[in-house]
């Protein structure tokens, strides 16, 4: 079986709660660097209707995808805006898409069309021509496979072999988030301090969650929890937890949450398929 991937779902408030453009950077960049550590799959961001803005919504968006672009391809691809006045202060999530070399044959492109024909900004000296573009667009970043044959370069669509960052989903309500992931399928965990104890549920929870493909993981809002944000019908849907037992501040920060949750999750999964386990540290 294939590991259990997490959907993160991440309320726009959290960096609304944030003054300033820098302190919001700073709060995105360790956001994502905890969905990079775990593997993230989707992270989801949602409007929170009391303390968040739409314009940071967005602004959440638009840094992360930032962050996900490989390094070597963000100066063709990002113009200079004010929204990306602090990014050098970001952390390079250092995942396998990014830790690319010039030697690599195997790596992400940036499409462009000129006279006629698509090429792809690689990081490389030069634009190289796409042998097959049927589906592809044109300013979308595609995983590539660049081919030498009599002299000449050209590049190919080619699945990359690594892990390449989560994709980005926005929601402009709760409601609309919740919705998606019941209509998943999935299993869904809520956080909460008001929840059932992880250690409690540890063995429950590995029977619950034994051959899951996919788990959708739900965080409050920096000034509400979860079980005040939703609606009562929604409750019954998941499994309500306390993964920071004993906790000795008055509140963890959501990103905090992130690391902590993630991390239990993490350990719960592949305790299920121990085959899975690999280390790389």
């Amino acid at each position: 079986m294939s590991e259990t991937k997490f959907l993160v779902y991440i309320p726009d408030s959290v960096i609304s709660e944030r003054q300033g453009l820098m302190n919001k950077t700073e709060k995105v960049g360790l956001i994502a660097r905890a969905a990079a550590i775990f593997g993230v799959e989707e992270v989801n961001i949602y409007h929170d209707d009391l303390h968040g803005t739409h314009q940071d919504l967005e602004l959440f968006a638009e840094l992360l995808n930032y962050l996900l672009v490989p390094p070597y391809l963000r100066k063709v691809v990002f113009p200079i805006k004010e929204d990306f006045k602090y990014v050098g202060m970001l952390p390079p999530l250092n995942i396998e898409s990014h830790l690319i070399t010039k030697k690599d044959n195997i790596r992400f492109g940036y499409v462009i069309q000129k006279e006629g024909k698509f090429y792809v900004e690689t990081g490389l000296e030069e634009q190289i021509e796409l042998n097959s573009f049927q589906g592809i667009e044109k300013g979308s970043i595609i995983p590539i496979k660049i081919i030498k044959e009599k002299g000449k370069l050209y590049a190919i669509k080619h699945p990359f072999p690594g892990y390449s960052g989560f994709e980005i989903k926005k929601h402009y309500s709760l409601k609309q988030a919740i919705d998606k992931a019941i209509s998943s399928g999935w299993p869904i965990v809520f956080t909460s301090k008001e929840g059932k104890p992880i250690s409690k549920e540890w063995d429950s929870l590995k029977s619950a969650f034994k051959d899951k493909k996919k788990l959708n993981v739900f965080f409050g809002s920096p000034k509400r929890g979860l079980e005040e944000m939703l609606d009562e019908k929604y409750k019954e849907y998941g499994y309500w937890l306390n993964m920071v037992e004993g906790q000795k501040v008055k509140s963890v920060r959501t990103e905090e949450a992130l690391y902590i949750c993630l991390g239990q999750l993490n350990t719960l999964v592949r305790q299920i398929n121990p085959e899975n386990v690999q280390s790389k540290t």
